[in-house]
């Protein structure tokens, strides 16, 4: 049993006619969500045991286990395998699945970290039970996501904030504290002067340290090729220009080596598609998955830089029929990992290093794999050698000197490893060769010399692949959860992907600077959304993952801790009212008389009330309210906007819908003109033709995969030919054909 169609393909082919292979499709048990089980944030536990809520059913589980048990009892089975992801959650997925299909035989546990022939077949031979260390430490994980998620979310929806999280809360707090210190940025002025020779970059040389009048920046670093004085500045421009040639004064060169990068973690391939592609972290997961279930390369879910012998020599084996022996190093990625990195898994590897690229990959695959095989071929390769120069240089006229530096490779080591995919650098010094007295013509170009006035920018705003590499760096999240991380950010509105960087909304600031702070514990240095806090919790989870610490000690401890924490936050908030209050209290003020409204408040100020005594005068209020219509609320208008800007359609003609002349006329609540009006504008944006987002577009790729259909007979099912001519929107036939398929998928 496997967790995904894909593989089970896959594996099907290694192990012939005589076993089954059946895809469980991820979980088939959790923490249940519906009944009166599914309203409960925790269950009892007590000083040995971990609680035992009842595990429910995931969405089509049932149907599908069903179904094994069925296919296994025809067909005789005797023994099972449970073959789920060789991490945390494969591992509680095994637990489940080894309760459930207990039926039908003895039920292995089996893991292996590639997708091949041999490495199956060993597994098989390596066949034993469950490791309920790792279950355990996903059940303390599920539970503390549990009470945070139930109990802190609950709390923050008197904001009219969706979700606090133990890990997602702290992240958003990077790009929150990022974002503020974008807006309380003050922008430090300066002159600079660069000419360039030879191509090689010059710039005037203003200041040395101990001058007064060096330049500094706002946090008071010096930067010597920088200055305030604008004259100055203009000076050397002018005497730059006039001279037109630069004296080489003094010349030194430098020799040193570039040692080959380990293999790739989750983290670095995350990071490194980023920086390549522009590819977003769900992307980069997404196209690895389809390279591991294809048996291409190794767990993708992973801390570890070791890989295992036999595949280095592989590499050192490729490396030798490719480049000569001489290219060998000494090889990065043997042994064990130090500290408490999860080390259960292998780096991600091709899981043929002599393959530098299978057939039949698409363009993304392709790309990716391209990658990982350099890197991990890379890895086994001696060091690049290179040579950097550095040129002081001066004018005749001008007292100040210029700096200029270049670089160029001599032996090119690993990076032949990436010459496919990397701009070949320099290779030679400048020609004609630089030394001491020699002299040295601008080049003919624009703006050569250039007099650059600017000011210092501000930070940059986090891209998703940045975000991971500062979760990794603080110890918060891991492999499985960094994309899913940031995507939950996204889809609660917390953040905006604007052109590949990331930017707090308005939720997130709030949910960040309102909220958290209750959960801040001066007396025992607590905050239970820090960084701090949330590392120990990771860590913790990998104690128990390798037996080191009791589980039921760390779960006993953390719902301690949360209690104090969460009963604190209830008592603070008592003593000022929430946003929500606030803002309901405007609008049901805004209702009635100042003499009305007076007599309510009866000499009080609303804003200073706590949360009880502004509930006591919303209520009166809702009392002297009764009989008013409400008008719209500022959501419900936001959102009948941008429907017409959609629709391309005027206030008037948007407000006939409803037989009404002005937006300001519409009423609120659920039975209000403005609710009508928003169905009856989603009506209309749902028929107009547009093209599937790419959302839809990748789901259904996805499923027609796993229902071993070629594009063609999947676009027929809904009188489609090709994806280019699904339709979006809730009623087009990109959702109709997600409907079909999910149906057949369900049989």
């Amino acid at each position: 049993i496997v967790e995904s169609g894909a593989k089970a393909k896959t594996i099907q082919k290694y192990l012939g006619k005589n076993v089954l292979v059946r895809a469980s499709n991820g979980h088939v048990q959790d923490l249940p969500t519906g009944g009166k089980e599914g309203s409960k944030a925790l269950w009892s536990h007590t000083e040995t045991e971990l609680p035992d809520p009842p595990w429910g059913w995931t969405e089509r589980a049932e149907r599908n286990v069903s179904r094994i048990i069925a296919d296994g009892n025809r067909k005789k089975v005797s023994r099972v395998f449970v073959a789920t992801d060789p991490d945390r959650e494969g591992e509680f997925i095994a637990w489940r699945l080894s309760e459930l299909l207990s039926e039908l035989g003895e039920v292995q546990r089996i893991t292996f970290n590639e997708i091949t022939e041999s490495a199956i077949q060993q597994s098989l031979k390596d066949a034993g039970s469950v490791d309920m260390n790792l279950v355990d430490a996903a059940k303390v994980r599920r539970f503390m996501d549990r009470l945070i998620g139930y109990r802190a979310s609950r709390f923050a929806r008197s904001w009219n904030l969706s979700s606090m999280g133990r890990v997602q809360t702290p992240t958003l707090g990077f790009v929150v504290e990022r974002e503020k210190a974008i807006q309380a940025f003050v922008p430090t002025p300066y002159w600079a002067v660069e000419a360039f020779a030879l191509g090689i970059d010059f710039r005037v040389r203003f200041h040395e340290k101990d001058d007064p009048l060096a330049w500094r920046d706002e946090k008071g670093k010096f930067n010597a090729h920088r200055t305030n004085d604008s004259t100055l500045a203009n000076k050397a421009h002018e005497y730059l220009k006039l001279e037109g040639r630069l004296i080489a004064s003094k010349v030194s060169l430098n020799n040193y080596k570039r040692s080959p990068r380990a293999p790739f973690t989750t983290d670095t391939i995350l990071q490194s598609a980023g920086r390549r592609f522009g590819w977003r972290p769900g992307n980069t997961m997404r196209v690895a998955q389809g390279l591991y279930e294809a048996g291409h390369i190794t767990y993708m879910r992973t801390d570890s830089t070791r890989t295992s012998a036999s595949a280095r020599q592989k590499a050192k084996d490729k490396i030798i029929s490719t480049w000569g022996e001489d290219l060998v190093g000494r090889g990065v990625g043997g042994g064990k990992q130090k500290g408490a990195v999860q080390d259960a898994h292998e780096a991600i590897r091709p899981t043929n290093p002599l393959s530098e690229l299978p057939n039949g990959l698409d363009d993304s695959q392709s790309r990716l794999y391209r990658l990982i095989w350099s890197r991990f071929i890379g890895s086994q390769m001696r060091e690049s050698e290179w040579s950097s120069m550095k040129i002081e240089s001066r004018l005749e006229t001008f007292e100040k000197p210029l700096d200029g530096d270049t670089k160029w490779r001599v032996s090119p080591g690993w990076e032949l490893a990436f010459e496919n995919l990397d701009k070949k650098p320099a290779t030679s010094p400048p020609s004609p060769a630089i030394t001491e007295g020699i002299t040295l013509k601008l080049d003919d170009k624009e703006e050569n010399p250039n007099l650059i006035e600017d000011q210092t920018k501000p930070p940059n705003r986090y891209t998703q692949h940045g975000l991971v590499a500062l979760m990794k760096s603080e110890g918060i999240g891991r492999p499985s959860t960094y994309a899913t991380t940031i995507k939950k950010l996204l889809d609660r509105k917390y953040c905006n992907d604007n052109k590949g960087r990331l930017k707090s909304t308005e939720d997130g600031m709030m949910l960040w600077d309102e909220v958290t702070p209750f959960y801040n514990s001066e007396s025992q240095e607590t905050s239970l959304f820090s960084t701090s806090f949330t590392s120990r919790m990771e860590s913790d989870l990998d104690q128990i993952e390798t037996g080191v610490k009791d589980p039921v000690v760390v779960w006993d401890d953390f719902v301690s801790s949360f209690r104090d924490l969460h009963e604190k936050a209830l008592e603070m908030k008592k003593e000022r009212p929430t946003r929500r209050q606030i803002e309901y209290y405007e609008r049901l003020a805004s209702l009635i008389s100042d003499e009305d409204l007076n007599k309510i408040l009866d000499g009080r100020d609303p804003f200073s009330m706590d949360g009880e005594k502004i509930g006591e005068v919303i209520d009166g209020l809702k009392k002297a309210t009764a009989d008013v219509v409400l008008p719209a609320s500022a959501k419900q208008l936001s959102y009948i906007e941008n429907l017409v800007s959609t629709l391309e359609l005027d206030e008037s003609a948007a407000c006939e819908l409803v037989e009404l002349e002005r937006f300001d006329e519409l009423t609120g609540g659920k039975s209000g003109t403005a609710s009508s009006l928003i169905s009856k504008l989603r009506e209309k944006t749902d028929s107009i033709p547009r093209k599937p987002s790419p959302k839809q577009l990748n789901f259904i790729k996805n499923l027609v995969k796993k229902a071993e259909l070629e594009e063609e007979a999947a676009c027929k099912l809904v009188g489609a030919d090709t994806y280019s001519d699904l339709l979006g929107g809730r009623q087009g036939t990109a959702s109709k054909l997600i409907e079909t398929l999910r149906k057949r998928s369900s049989k």
